[in-house]
């Protein structure tokens, strides 16, 4: 059963955001820190490792400004912005290594590789007479930041076949990720478009779990501290509350089902070296907020030490600082292995 509380707080500590911010929409910044590479890891057993590779794509092809849909159109007519984003597809595969040095604590680590795309538009002209151009972006792919975290289980009512189970998290995410890439102009582009944030992230999480087969149901408190980077870029700390619950099918198969509120700092750029205020995704003003998620998904085991674990992440309710491009859904897939 702990190979169960686990691995859901795994799950669910990747709704922190991070961080990574790498955009400034939610999902962008939902799609930072552990979460990803977090997804699904199965805990191994005492004096053994898990071993889990994870993929995750993200679309962010729509926009908010406060709790209200916009269109691009909107956007070029209101005149706020000379520069706007239309398209953003965030694709991350990471490899978690974990090792069980006790029954009651385990140990990670995380590694991801990062692909971000973006289409612009820009506007020349005054007013509403302005001629909008596609503005070509190149694609930016790198090694993102590395995340290490510790599981410590400080309860459960049977050591041998628990029901009730409270365990703490803590962490953090190193700036192993570029966050310091440079566009044609030589300025640094925008700072969630980055791999990397930059700054060394502590990361705390509590969780309670009851299991009542064939049923596990869990509740849990992540936050996520973010740290000014070295060019003066503070991503904003990011605190996430999770409801989930599984249905094990059979002993090879379960659905599983979450709802999580994310709550979501604006970032803070003290040198200006990340900031133009004529570019939508530049202007630090359209960074964080609130929103609320739904994902549903499945699990296979093909044999009793391996797992798929596949889960679609839908945005159920948003409002945002400023104007923000979203995320449309996101898709996460992992396959994991103990021995």
């Amino acid at each position: 059963m702990r190979r169960y509380f686990v691995m859901f707080l795994l799950v669910l500590m990747g709704y922190t955001v991070s961080q990574e911010a790498y955009a400034s929409g939610l999902c962008c910044q939902l799609s930072t820190g552990v979460q990803e590479s977090l997804l699904g890891v199965a805990s191994p057993k005492t004096e053994e490792f898990s071993f889990q590779l994870t993929y995750s794509f993200t679309l962010m092809d729509k926009f908010k400004e406060g709790g209200s849909d916009r269109t691009l159109s909107d956007l070029q007519n209101k005149g706020t912005y000379t520069l706007l984003p239309n398209h953003m597809e965030m694709i991350k595969e990471t490899l978690t290594t974990a090792y069980g040095f006790t029954p009651n604590f385990t140990a990670f680590i995380s590694i991801p590789h990062v692909k971000n795309t973006m289409n612009m538009t820009m506007g020349m002209g005054m007013g509403t007479a302005k001629q909008w151009s596609e503005q070509p972006m190149e694609p930016v792919e790198n090694i993102g930041d590395i995340t290490a975290m510790g599981l410590y289980r400080i309860y459960t009512n049977d050591d041998k076949l628990p029901t009730d189970t409270i365990t703490l998290g803590a962490g953090i995410k190193t700036p192993t990720g570029n966050y310091t890439e440079r566009g044609s102009s030589g300025r640094f582009i925008h700072a969630h478009m980055q791999t990397g944030t930059g700054s060394w992230d502590p990361i705390f999480s509590l969780m309670y779990a009851r299991m009542m087969s064939p049923f596990l149901i869990q509740a849990d408190v992540t936050y996520q501290l973010s740290n000014r980077n070295p060019e003066g870029y503070k991503f904003g700390d990011s605190l996430s509350l999770n409801a989930l619950g599984k249905f094990a099918i059979s002993s090879d198969f379960n659905l599983t089902s979450s709802l999580t509120y994310l709550h979501l700092n604006k970032a803070d750029d003290k040198d200006g070296k990340y900031t133009n205020l004529k570019s939508l995704m530049d202007d630090p003003a359209n960074t964080g907020g609130d929103s609320i998620w739904f994902s549903p998904g499945v699990q296979a085991l093909p044999t009793k030490d391996s797992m798929i674990d596949i889960k679609v992440q839908i945005p159920v309710w948003e409002r945002v600082n400023g104007t923000q491009l979203v995320s449309r859904y996101r898709i996460l897939l992992g396959l994991s292995y103990n021995f």
